[in-house]
């Protein structure tokens, strides 16, 4: 079985999915107060991708837990 890593869009754009060390990884850059733009060229995903994420980890509730969890979300 192929792995799920990315997804194309009708269009040909490809997608990457997100892993729980990416995720950790842009928890800590954003409380160090690096703007989406910069931590978009540190972890090489556009700028949308960023704000988009860090809206969805808030949203499911898990913003302020990844300090408490060590390695997960």
């Amino acid at each position: 079985m192929a792995s799920r890593t990315r997804r194309k869009s009708e269009t040909g754009v490809t997608y990457r999915n997100w892993n729980e060390s990416e995720e950790k990884k842009l928890y800590e850059l954003s409380i160090k107060g690096l703007s989406d733009s910069e931590i978009s060229v540190i972890m090489d995903r556009s700028v949308s991708a960023i704000a988009n994420r860090r809206y969805f980890i808030r949203e499911r509730g898990d913003w302020g837990k990844t300090a408490e969890r060590g390695d997960r979300l």
